[in-house]
């Protein structure tokens, strides 16, 4: 458990630059802390001291009362947990600011490559999925009426014969897989570099 000391504001290993990969792993390392502080404020163990008074001597003349306060495990005081927890809102304002800026000094729009990125893949899943279907043929039974020699209407069965074909250009679907796929793949690489080639200026409080 990391203790925050609010009145000497100090840190371990703080480091003056990073990329933005970096940068995306210590907002989510900050969001991770901010939960953690989050569920130990609720916990009744630390937001209460409990104090059992043991009235022996009402029972027992020969025994005396006694007040014991329930031992808890160590824990950071509330107050000393929303100050932190404060901190860290901070914190992740500074860093996301910081990361704005350093995406707009990126070689490509991050986002918007992310994004285009996704709606390849959609596409690109979908039309997979269209070409697992394959055309086919199959017989069924119909049926309908006549009349017989006694004038009474009488059903009978025939057989339908169901034919399926392929209603696109499955060729063209192909290729459009791999072409998104060579695009994705690209993107990803153009991202990834930007990513790690970005500087983000941004002191961090821990390693």
């Amino acid at each position: 458990f990391i203790i925050y000391n609010s009145t000497i504001h100090q840190f371990t290993k703080g480091k003056f630059s990073m990329n933005l990969k970096e940068a995306f792993r210590y907002q989510k390392f900050l969001t991770s802390l901010l939960n953690s502080a989050s569920g130990a404020i609720i916990s009744r163990e630390h937001m209460f001291k409990t104090t059992e008074e043991h009235l022996k001597h009402k029972a027992n003349p020969e025994a005396e009362d006694m007040i014991e306060v329930v031992d808890t495990e160590d824990f950071v005081p509330n107050d000393t947990v929303i100050d932190f927890m404060l901190w860290i809102v901070g914190e992740k304002d500074r860093l996301t600011v910081a990361i704005n800026e350093a995406k707009r000094k990126a070689p490509i729009d991050i986002d918007a490559a992310l994004e285009a990125n996704k709606a390849r893949q959609e596409i690109k899943s979908r039309v997979a999925y269209m070409l697992t279907n394959k055309a086919s043929a199959r017989t069924e039974r119909g049926t309908d009426y006549r009349f017989n020699a006694e004038g009474n209407q009488t059903a009978y069965f025939y057989d339908i014969i169901v034919t399926t074909e392929d209603n696109f250009d499955r060729a063209r679907a192909k290729e459009t897989i791999k072409m998104l796929g060579n695009i994705s793949d690209r993107t990803s690489a153009e991202i990834d570099a930007a990513l790690i080639n970005t500087d983000v200026s941004y002191i961090t409080a821990f390693s």
